[in-house]
């Protein structure tokens, strides 16, 4: 299982919150937001494959009728216990799972993609008209309960109606009779607690039999229940009593029948919210142009024009640079350049699509790419210094080395960030040295960034190592952000420090404090920096040329 930490590390909430977006459904989001990395190849693929498959149908214009619906797990679990009863809401709420699991069966039934997977998760789904037929006869589409919801409720709502009509009648003359006798100021009526009662001119009140209910404001007004009314308004009363007896004995009776079926509502709804989250996966892929890679062990690991995805949802595609790399499993990398030149964002890109992948999710990277199945990912980035245990930046990175080597095997990805920083130079160096031959011999396949030069020297002297960099303008003094397999980087302090606005004198000086050997490896870099660049610019011309000689051949041809 991938720690904590590391999913932290990584930033993978941030891609879960950019996909949670995309869900309808209560649970679909419960579900996306707390996604983990599946346990083996089989189920990441099986994943992978649903997300694929509600694509192709998102992209034929298909929509699967998923709706809102809350999460109803606990009053599905509350329907099961004896005597308990639901509200007419949350009736109607179970009542719509029902009609959306049954909507949605129906689409994958008639629908013309195959989409075997996903119609494997629509076995669970809910699919009863009866059920939803006795809770329509119950309830309305507003939450009422209809009077034909049973023989009783109907009797006793009758009879309520026929008294009120009567009262109304009394009621009315009395208000009439008021007026006429000067008692009010208008002839109206209204309701205290439930009762009929009238408003009458405080200076009247003791003309009138009957009880006082309230006064206004003012203390101008009282509102009287008349002596005439009060048996009339009691039976009232009293027979709404009853109707709320009877709904509740309703509900009951439906509630309990929720109950007897609770178990596959629960699995519907569950279907429902691994529907909801795989079209959300879906979703995602359409809008980052997303693929999903092989998972090929004997073939490399292989990324081709992969996007950091929170990058990408900040600059977008044009803007954001894409990173092409391969590695042998058991292999390790050592990435160098400039300070900000993108050395940090090769890992966290590479950490994060492999937990999305891990995640059966879609990543914005070419289809070519192949993936792993790693069992671990284990992590060294960024400061970890800590005040409150008083340790060191450098004391901190080595607690966490520690911790991975006694981790590390050949199932592990492991990144690592600037390692061997924070202590002097060469026995940072040194030490880093010693870290990454340990992983090498544990057949742990690792990315990893230093400006350490003895790194460089390292990688191209050791069989199981590769050199690689983050590419440089020179020209315009800048990075371009673009990784370079093969070629070790330099950190083009100088460089920077010149364009900054060091004068010459000054950098010229600077440059004396170098130790010879570091000086004649800058040099170098430098010189290997100028020819590759040469030679793609070349290879730039030649593929220009090529494709302008085979348009003209093409053209001969015709």
């Amino acid at each position: 299982m991938i720690a904590t930490a590391v999913l932290q590390a990584l930033e993978f909430d941030k891609v879960l919150t950019f996909i949670a977006k995309y869900c309808i459904t209560a649970n679909g989001k419960k579900n996306i937001v707390s996604l983990l990395p599946l346990q083996n190849k089989i189920e990441i693929e099986n994943e992978g494959l649903r997300v694929t498959q509600a694509k192709e149908i998102l992209i034929q214009q298909c929509i699967p009728p998923i709706e809102y619906i809350p999460d109803l797990v606990e009053d599905l679990a509350i329907s099961g216990i004896e005597g308990s009863l639901l509200s007419a809401k949350k009736i109607l709420e179970i009542k719509r799972l029902a009609e959306i699991s049954r909507n949605i069966f129906q689409f994958f039934k008639s629908a013309q993609s195959e989409a075997s997977e996903l119609r494997e998760l629509t076995q669970n789904l809910f699919v009863d008209k009866v059920f939803e037929h006795l809770i329509d006869q119950v309830i309305t589409e507003t939450g009422e309960i209809k009077d034909k919801a049973s023989k009783k409720l109907y009797e006793i709502r009758q009879e309520i109606a026929e008294k009120q009509q009567d009262l109304n009648r009394i009621v009315q003359r009395i208000s009439k009779q008021f007026k006429e006798e000067d008692f009010t100021r208008e002839e109206f009526i209204t309701l205290r607690d439930g009762r009929m009662v009238i408003p009458v001119k405080a200076e009247h009140k003791r003309h009138i039999k009957g009880f006082i209910h309230s006064e206004s404001s003012t203390g101008q007004t009282v509102y009287i229940e008349p002596e005439e009314t009060l048996q009339m308004n009691n039976e009232i009363i009293s027979l709404q009593f009853a109707e709320k007896r009877e709904i509740e004995r309703i509900l009951k009776e439906v509630t309990k029948k929720i109950g007897t079926v609770r178990h596959p509502l629960l699995a519907s709804l569950k279907a429902l919210a691994q529907i909801d989250a795989v079209f959300a996966k879906a979703k995602y892929s359409i809008e980052m142009m997303g693929s999903f890679p092989t998972l090929l062990k004997d073939k490399p690991f292989f990324l081709q024009e992969g996007r950091h995805p929170i990058l990408l949802n900040k600059f977008g595609q044009g803007n954001t640079i894409p990173l092409t790399f391969s590695i042998t499993r058991g292999k390790i990398i050592v990435i160098t350049g400039p300070n900000a030149g993108g050395k940090t964002v090769v890992l966290k890109t590479t950490g994060l699509l492999l937990l999305m992948v891990l995640c059966g999710m879609h990543i914005p990277a070419h289809a070519d790419s192949n993936f792993h199945f790693f069992e671990k990912i284990l992590v060294d980035i960024g400061d970890k210094q800590s005040l409150e245990d008083d340790l060191s930046t450098f004391s901190s990175h080595i607690l966490n080395l520690k911790s991975i080597l006694e981790e590390a095997d050949e199932d592990s990805l492991i990144l690592l960030d600037e390692i061997g920083t924070g202590t002097e130079p060469s026995a940072g160096g040194a030490f880093a040295s010693a870290v990454l031959l340990s992983l090498k011999d544990k057949g742990a396949t690792v990315l990893s960034t230093t400006h350490h030069n003895s790194l460089k020297v390292l990688a191209h002297q050791t069989e199981g190592f590769e050199n690689a960099s983050m590419e440089f303008d020179l020209a315009a003094i800048k990075p371009t952000y673009r990784f370079k397999q093969g070629f070790p980087g330099s950190s083009y302090a100088f460089e920077i420090a010149k364009r900054i606005g060091f004068e010459d004198g000054f950098l010229n000086n600077a440059k004396k404090f170098l130790e010879n050997d570091q000086q004649k490896m800058e040099e170098m870099l430098l010189s290997l920096e100028e020819k590759s660049n040469a030679l793609n610019t070349q290879l730039q011309q030649i593929s220009l040329e090529n494709s302008r000689l085979a348009g003209l051949t093409g053209l001969y041809q015709q």
